[in-house]
């Protein structure tokens, strides 16, 4: 596998896991819990695996630069 393989694959997860964190955040957003350390937890969760997604799409952009 080359560079460019490992960087699509890279890209390939980034964009799946941008995809689940808007729909948590969506489902989040339009659920009925109320205020809780629960509902905090939940958007810790959305946030953290933002900063993954992002670290994956950074990663990836310094694979292809090389």
């Amino acid at each position: 596998m080359n560079k460019l393989d490992i960087a699509d694959e890279l890209t390939t997860y980034t964009n799946q896991l941008n995809n689940i964190t808007e729909l948590m955040l969506t489902n989040l957003n339009n659920s009925d819990i109320s205020k809780s350390k629960e509902l905090d937890r939940l958007y810790f969760l959305i946030n953290y695996a933002k900063q993954i997604s992002n670290g994956l799409y950074n990663f990836s952009n310094e694979i292809t630069k090389e």
